[in-house]
């Protein structure tokens, strides 16, 4: 079995393609099942994150800038949080391949948007999937609950203006697992990026491919190393592509606390980049941010003007 890609005839044959975590920590993980499925169809693909990670404590980089790394398997041990080396260290232990995860670090968008740019130009980049783990990145800002958005939206508004890549799309994956959004209000933000056209489709993840298996792999074998509490998001996007529903707890690290685990949570949602920032009603107010402080309170005022979207159910028949 494959993982259908509603968007995979956008992309001109023999695309070399990025996937990129747009919200940091563990997003890049997110779009793993995406990057193995675009490999095993033959395109060229390469992965990044906007990091959390103290980037200059990486060792064996390669700098494009004083905030893009490309971090490579370390030779030396890895502690502490460190997603991006240890997945590079699964790829050369576990798969015998030596692969790149490139990072930006948190900064406004100005520099990230420069960032991109020597990532494109180094990597000769055709097309980039931006990838939430989450459903936050889809929030308007006026929400009354709409997540962690920060830096979703830094990403969003760097990848916005890379016009001279043809092919810019938004993964969405693990809807229901924050508890800090509406996502009746999520929903209807999809609703009319699908009356705008914005909106193409979803896909299941399901254990039976073999990208969801890699990301299994991948995903298990960083959360046991040392340092690295185990991602929420991903445990429950595992747990719902393995059939578990209701308050099931993949790790320790959620044990105390109420899940609702369902199969909403194993589906990726995919979107046009620019039809997303087309709704944002923050990316002017960020646009010229140098630093995460600038693009903090840049946020900060803009949501004080707005009158908020009051939280409301989600109704079912």
């Amino acid at each position: 079995m494959r993982l259908d890609l509603p968007f995979d005839t956008l992309l001109p044959d023999g695309a070399t393609v990025l996937i990129a975590g747009m919200g940091g920590g563990f997003d890049v993980f997110c779009g793993l099942p995406i990057y193995f499925e675009l490999r095993r169809r033959g395109y060229t693909t390469h992965i990044a994150n906007l990091s959390f990670a103290a980037l200059h404590e990486y060792q064996d980089c390669e700098w494009l800038s004083p905030t893009l790394a490309g971090v490579r398997a370390a030779s030396a041990e890895l502690s502490g949080y460190r997603p991006e080396g240890f997945l590079a260290r699964w790829f050369r232990e576990c798969q015998g391949e030596e692969v790149t995860v490139w990072c930006f670090d948190a900064v406004g968008a100005e520099p990230l948007l420069e960032d991109y740019n020597r990532l494109i130009e180094r990597l000769k980049i055709d097309a980039i999937v931006l990838v939430d783990g989450g459903v936050d990145s889809l929030a308007r800002g006026d929400e009354e609950l709409c997540g962690t958005i920060l830096e979703d939206y830094l990403s969003l508004s760097a990848v916005s203006q890379l016009h001279n890549t043809p092919v810019r799309i938004m993964a969405c994956i693990g809807m229901g697992v924050e508890g800090d959004v509406s996502h009746a209000r999520i929903l209807e933000n999809i609703a009319e990026l699908t009356r705008q056209g914005g909106f193409l489709g979803a896909s299941a993840l399901l254990t039976q491919s073999s990208a969801c298996q890699l990301y299994e792999q991948a995903l298990e074998y960083v959360h046991s190393q040392p340092g690295q509490q185990p991602s929420v998001i991903n445990a429950s996007v595992v747990s719902a592509a393995r059939g578990n529903y209701g308050d099931y707890h993949l790790t320790e690290r959620t044990r105390g606390s109420e899940l609702w685990i369902s199969p909403l949570m194993n589906l990726y949602w995919f979107f046009l980049v620019e039809a997303v920032a087309a709704q944002n009603l923050f990316l002017t107010e960020l646009k010229t941010t140098r630093t995460m402080g600038d693009a903090f309170g840049a946020t900060y005022e803009a949501r004080e003007r707005m009158e908020l979207r009051k939280a409301m159910p989600i109704r079912l028949p």
